[in-house]
């Protein structure tokens, strides 16, 4: 009961749909707590425990092949890392095949983006609107194709002898081998650019199509439309794209390249995720992995948080 200032006491009412008082939550979290506790338990087994044996061994020494015992070895790990010509040469490579190949795929997604945007638009026939689902379809194959069948593809296109893009140019050249990080590039951006162009097509179609009318009426052409219209008020969906694009391409890129050049020839592809994974298996030293993981890691973090600041100062 609550007292009226104008004399007497009502009763409490809740209203439909109001939150609920601290007395009632209090009562609530168990409940809460019982039905994300498997999800609790599952992070913690399949994420927590990784990344704390993944710290533990960074700062131990630890090779199979010489002892089944791991020792303490302080940071020697990661004086060896920064100390390494190899991790410098992979951390390079990296950042070449990030830089070039996020460019790439964001100049062309969002080309082919603004491309088919206008065709939807403008286009009202049967005939305009089944090229679009064509389109649609055609631009999904390459995302959709997982990523080892990707890669052997573009072996075989790109193989010397019975590959159909030599055979067409006239030539018999080693691709993978001669430009064996320009073929990598080319290969993940044909498999990434598609994630872009859908991104980056939904933001287009987000603008409302008075805006076009408007532009039209002051006799904007194409190109202004696209410059002074289109880019600034999808200029924070391009923005948070590229970032995350260059958080996937620097910390994931693993499989296109081991497929098609295994990090070679020499280390002229050996990215860091592959130089993480031939240190531990190749190798077998599991500390020096370890502390390339862990940078891997922070790094993968970095980038993360400067997606999300990107985000945050964006305009809506």
């Amino acid at each position: 009961m609550t007292r009226n200032p104008f004399g007497g006491y009502v009763p409490d009412v809740t209203v439909a749909g109001s939150p609920p008082g601290p007395r009632r939550a209090r009562a609530r979290w168990p409940t809460g707590l019982g039905l994300v506790l498997p999800s609790l338990i599952f992070v913690s087994a399949f994420m927590v425990y990784p990344v704390a044996n993944l710290v533990y061994l960074s700062f131990h020494e630890y090779s199979p092949l010489r002892s089944s015992e791991t020792t303490f070895a302080g940071l020697a790990n990661y004086s060896w890392l920064v100390s390494s010509d190899l991790v410098r040469q992979s951390v390079w490579v990296t950042v070449v095949f990030t830089v070039v190949s996020v460019t790439i795929e964001m100049v062309v997604g969002l080309a082919l983006a603004a491309l088919m945007a206008k065709l939807v638009i403008e286009t009202r026939s049967s005939a305009g609107r089944l090229l679009t689902k064509v389109l649609n379809s055609a631009f999904i194959l390459p995302f959709a194709t997982p990523a080892i069948v990707g890669a052997i593809a573009w072996k075989i296109l790109l193989h010397p002898q019975f590959g159909p893009i030599d055979a067409a140019l006239h030539s018999d050249i080693a691709w993978f081998a001669q430009f064996p990080l320009a073929s990598v590039i080319v290969a993940d951006a044909w498999k990434t650019t598609p994630f872009v162009l859908f991104l980056l097509f939904a933001a287009i179609l987000s603008i409302s199509p008075e805006q076009y009318e408007a532009a039209r009426l002051d006799g904007a052409n194409t190109w202004q439309e696209f410059r002074y219209l289109t880019l600034p008020l999808i200029l924070p969906v391009v923005a948070v794209t590229a970032a995350f694009r260059a958080v996937d391409a620097f910390t994931k890129i693993f499989d296109t390249v081991f497929v098609t050049t295994g990090g070679g020839p020499g280390t002229d592809t050996l990215v860091f995720p592959l130089l993480i994974w031939k240190t531990a298996f190749d190798f077998l030293n599991f500390g020096h992995a370890s502390a390339l993981a862990i940078v891997a890691v922070l790094i993968s973090a970095a980038l993360g948080a400067a997606v999300l600041a990107i985000r945050r100062i964006s305009p809506a």
